[in-house]
Parts: structure tokens; sequence; C-alpha cells
């Protein structure tokens, strides 16, 4: 995968020294800027935070959704601050010299003229924490007295679904693609044992935790199931797990953050190790759609 190397986009996923960027953000109403991938599961938990609450303060826009290697704007996805063609342009901005990955989501402060913040986990977290003051919506995403138990199920669903997925996804070896297969299929029996009786993970009240969760659920069958090779069950098979998924997607505010037409496209146009042609196969329509 490529990378910026001191200031220079190469084609090397091997670096010395790699700057990160810690979160640092004041919450603060017209301030900042928010570039995600509406095919990014990571990036999606933020914007699911944003329109949620009702963040409007934070103005949002999506990458395109054909990724050659860069994240890259075109005519239909712009890049509304700079104009710039690349999304490693903005880090740029942010430290000429900068080292590491390109990713999203990417939360520019335009007071500052840097990036505010690049780590998905951390972001979804500050924005739901910081920011009720100044939302439209005021729910508790993250109530004091649960705050470890959502941390810690949220760095669960990190590792168990999340990134487990994508260890699924580019196994390369039968032995190893059929142990972590059959790993994630567990972790979704767990999570609709622990969804029998709750509406949501932490019970009635939506919580972070469930933007953790949903962005890999609402992909699973448009992409994961065929494209990651995630077809052992349909995840219908888990009744709960997918009562709790279209419970989230009706709620409006949630259902506007999902664009199965550009995560569809974006999967199969922009992983060429599991489809070299970039062939995007047609997508049928999905029930819940």
């Amino acid at each position: 995968m490529s990378v910026l190397k001191n200031g220079v986009w190469v084609a090397d996923d091997k670096l010395d020294n790699i700057d990160t960027i810690p979160t640092q953000i004041t919450p603060e109403n017209g301030r900042y800027h928010l570039y995600i991938s509406l095919a990014c599961p990571y990036a999606h938990r933020a914007n699911l935070v944003v329109k949620y609450l009702g963040l409007t303060g934070i103005s949002v826009s999506s990458v395109s959704p054909y990724k050659f290697d860069p994240w890259a704007f075109d005519e239909n996805f712009p890049d509304p601050l700079f104009g710039v063609q690349n999304l490693y342009d903005i880090y740029l901005k942010h430290q000429a010299d900068f080292s590491g990955r390109a990713t999203v989501p990417v939360l520019w402060d335009k007071q500052a003229q840097q990036i505010a913040s690049n780590t998905s986990f951390d972001l979804a977290l500050d924005l739901a924490e910081n920011w009720n003051a100044l939302a439209t919506n005021k729910y508790e995403l993250v109530p004091l007295d649960e705050r470890m138990e959502i941390i810690e199920l949220n760095q669960w669903i990190s590792d168990h679904i999340n990134g487990k997925i994508y260890r699924v996804g580019y196994a390369t070896e039968q032995a190893n693609y059929d142990k972590l297969v059959a790993e994630l299929f567990n972790d979704f029996a767990e999570l609709d044992s622990r969804l029998a009786n709750n509406r949501y993970l932490f019970g009635e009240e939506i919580r972070l935790s469930d933007f953790f969760l949903f962005p890999t659920l609402i992909r699973f069958e448009a992409v994961y199931s065929t494209l990651f090779k995630c077809s052992a069950k349909p995840l219908s098979d888990f009744s709960n797990l997918y009562r709790y998924m279209l419970d989230l997607y009706r709620i409006e505010s949630i259902r506007e953050t999902v664009d199965v037409a550009y995560t569809h496209t974006n999967y199969f146009y922009s992983f060429p190790q599991l489809n070299p042609s970039r062939v995007v196969p047609k997508l049928a329509k999905l029930e819940w759609q």
C-alpha cells in the first residue's frame, strides 16, 4: 500500500518513522470539516455521530468511490475546501513532510489549518462525548456510568467484527481462512445472543457502540458476503442481529449515512487484490433498501 514518506507519495508500506496526529478538538460550530469515504466503515463511525446528534456545525464530504491507490476526489466528489486532487494533499497541508498512511476519516480544523483528528476510534468518541451542547439532537451516546463498558465493547467490536472481516477477506491460506471465518460467525452468534432481549447493544437506547457495529452489518450483504468470502451463512440467519441492523437503518439520520451503490462500487473497484479485473458486478436490490 502506498504511503507518504517525508511528504512524497511512494509505493512503499514500510516506514522507519510514522507521524501521528493526536485528536485535539475544541467544540465550535463552523470550525471543522469532516472528510470521509461513504464506503469506509471506520469513517462511517464519525459520520454516524455527526448525523445522529445533528452536528450541523461540522460540514462533511466524501472522496470518490473510485480509488486506484490514494483516496481521490473527482468532479462528483470534489474537495470543497482546497480543490485538491488526492486526500494525501490534505495531509501535506497539515504537515509538508508527513510520513504515514493518508486515511479517512480526517477532521480538518479550518481555524488552525491542520488535521484535528484522523483516528476513527478517538474521533467518534470525542464527538459523542463533547459535542452535545452544540447538538440539534441531544442524545447521550456515552453516559458516564456506562463509559468504560462502551469503550471496552467498542474495542471488542473493532477487533472481532470490523477488523476480523478484513482478515477473512484477505486470508490467503485455506486453514487460516477456515479458522477466521468460523471465529467471525461465532462472534456474530455472541452478538445475536446479546440482542435477544435488548433492542440495542446497551438496552433500549442507542449508544456509541452501536455506531461501531452498524457499519459492518450494513455492508455485509452488498460486499462482505461475496467479495470477502463471508458466505458461510446469510446475515439474516442471525435473526436478532439482523432485526437490530434494520431497526437502526429505519432511523432517518442513520439511513442517510448509508450509500449501498457507492459502497459496492468502491469495494469491487478499489480492492484489486480481491477483484483484479476491477469489474463491478451488478447489485441486486436488497430487501431493506
